[in-house]
């Protein structure tokens, strides 16, 4: 995930970011949800949203990039499929400081700089496992956080700007509460799926955990 790639990826959200509000919802206990989600369906441009449900009530929520893709590791560099059809692949010397930290020469002023979240998972492959990093884009500090997954399988989430509500489960409704408003939703548990279900029962979301 190129520089220029993340630029464009907050500018095509930051316009929505104010019109998304809290979607959620059926499960007898809210432990259930406890965890954190992010969309499997996403705009074309790679635009979708993330949930956080803390087990003390908290939910935290966000619409940012929501970007999968393969990669691998050739001649210590990281590969990953190009910005746009047709394109040439993107490729990021690896420069490493120790285990927890990971500089991408990728071209840019400095590289992207990643810290490792938690402890080294893949003795044989580093780069496998969660990492943050920061940027400054449209004025805003953001953080990102990008899952690397044994067999070459990429996770890229930039949430743009994070909302904060409360949340209680009662039989197979979830109530939420923000500061502007209260809603009552459904929504169906099935493995690690969470299925979301507007009032009007119209609109149809999914989100997976990570």
């Amino acid at each position: 995930m190129t520089k220029a790639r993340i630029a464009l990826l907050v500018v095509l959200g930051i316009g929505i970011v104010s019109v998304v509000g809290f979607v959620v919802a059926k499960q007898s206990s809210s432990t259930s949800i406890v965890g954190r989600w992010r969309s499997l369906e996403t705009s074309k441009g790679g635009i979708g949203a993330m949930y956080q449900f803390h087990s003390d009530g908290i939910a935290d929520f966000s619409l940012g990039a929501v970007v999968e893709a393969q990669w691998r590791i050739e001649d210590n560099q990281l590969v990953l499929p190009p910005d746009t059809v047709g394109g040439a692949e993107q490729k990021s010397t690896l420069k490493w400081h120790g285990d927890n930290n990971l500089n991408l020469a990728d071209g840019s002023p400095g590289g992207t700089e990643l810290t490792r979240v938690g402890v080294r998972a893949d003795e044989r492959n580093p780069i496998v496992g969660e990492w943050i990093l920061k940027q400054e884009m449209a004025g805003s500090s953001l953080e990102a956080h990008w899952l690397f997954y044994r067999g070459g399988k990429s996770l890229f989430l930039m949430p743009f700007k994070t909302q904060h509500g409360s949340y209680r489960v009662s039989g197979s409704v979830l109530h939420f509460e923000d500061r502007s408003s209260k809603n009552d939703y459904k929504f169906e548990l099935t493995d690690d799926t969470l299925t979301l279900y507007e009032p009007d029962g119209g609109h149809v979301s999914r989100y997976a955990r990570y």
